[in-house]
């Protein structure tokens, strides 16, 4: 029975790893590639799960083990909402986990030269640090609102990373907790790739970060991008333009001295938000601000937030809270 889901994992792992591919300029390639080693880190997984190795009876290929699925998840989540298109070179960071595991496997299998109790202890330490990842991912999920589609699979996949961790632990035996690894990631991760696969096909602009193909001619420089950004930034922190609540895209690109499109292509492919969340972060941040000035103690919630550009309760609330995780008034309140 495990070997049908197996194999029925890695058949669907592999559709969608090639419908992703044939649509890869469709999509911001850093987040392409990450979401492609999170899929191919399954695939791989479900090929060389410790004893139920699909390809050479009872082998463990510890490298391929839940610790590089959770590994690129982490990336993934990481840069989902980032304008960047290139991972941060202090990020490399966040390998060192999955290494370390590696290494310990790797030492632990090479039973002469192996001190087991300490090794044992290393890949401990270091899958307690990529469960610890996974829980950051799920907390930058939920406060900021990324790639909320995800949450079907990373939520059950750190449930089963931890209990089977906390399991093996305990155990007096190297046979896994039900086989609930194995069962239980590769179930979720057969719906994942169903899920993903539907919504490419049905809705692919809402999948990963889609580019917009009228974009694909632009001859915009890194330096020219960076340049652009960089008067955005003066011009909401100097001069505030954001507080205009009638503020447009046409008259802050005239304000810039670049083309319409100039601006939509820096803030949707590069920047990865729409105008108005662009605006509307530098509104929540200004509100933030006038919460402790004294002239403004004696103003409303809502009155606060029309100071700083916002033209209607709802959009404020809505925005904050995505931005926040909390509505305006439990913001204040956690101040007193």
């Amino acid at each position: 029975m495990l070997t049908i889901i197996q194999i029925i994992a890695i058949l669907q792992g592999g559709f969608l790893g090639f419908t992703l591919f044939q649509r890869r300029k469709d999509y911001r390639q850093l987040i392409f590639w990450l979401f492609m080693g999170c899929i191919i880190s399954v695939i791989l997984f479900s090929i060389g799960d410790d004893d139920y190795n699909l390809i050479i009876a009872d082998a463990n290929w510890f490298f391929f083990h839940e610790t590089l699925i959770a590994t690129f998840l982490f990336f993934f989540i990481r840069y989902s909402n980032s304008g960047s298109n290139e991972l941060a070179k202090i990020d490399v960071l966040f390998l060192l986990p999955y290494l370390f595991n590696v290494v310990c496997q790797s030492l632990l299998s090479i039973d002469r030269f192996a001190d087991e109790i300490l090794l044992e202890s290393c890949v401990h330490l270091s899958e307690l640090c990529l469960a610890g990842l996974l829980l950051y991912s799920i907390y930058d999920i939920l406060s900021l609102e990324k790639e909320r589609w995800l949450l079907i699979f990373i939520v059950p996949f750190t449930l089963i990373y931890i209990v089977d961790g906390i399991a093996y632990l305990f155990s007096s035996t190297d046979t896994p907790l039900l086989l609930l690894d194995s069962y239980g990631i590769f179930l979720i991760a057969i719906f994942l790739f169903y899920f993903v696969t539907y919504r490419l096909i049905t809705a692919p602009k809402d999948m990963l970060s889609y580019v917009d193909h009228k974009y694909k001619s632009s001859t915009l420089s890194k330096k020219e991008v960076a340049a652009i950004k960089g008067q955005l930034n003066r011009l909401m922190t100097e001069e505030k333009l954001f507080k205009n609540q009638k503020l447009t895209v046409d008259e802050t690109a005239k304000r810039i001295g670049i083309s319409r499109q100039q601006l939509s292509e820096v803030l949707n492919v590069h920047m990865g938000m729409r105008f108005q969340e662009f605006l509307n972060q530098y509104r929540v941040e200004e509100f933030i601000k006038y919460l402790d000035q004294e002239q403004y103690q004696n103003f409303t919630l809502l009155g606060i937030a029309t100071e700083v550009g916002f033209s209607s309760k709802s959009s404020f609330n809505s925005t904050f809270k995505k931005l926040k995780g909390i509505t305006p008034s439990q913001y204040k309140k956690q101040r007193i």
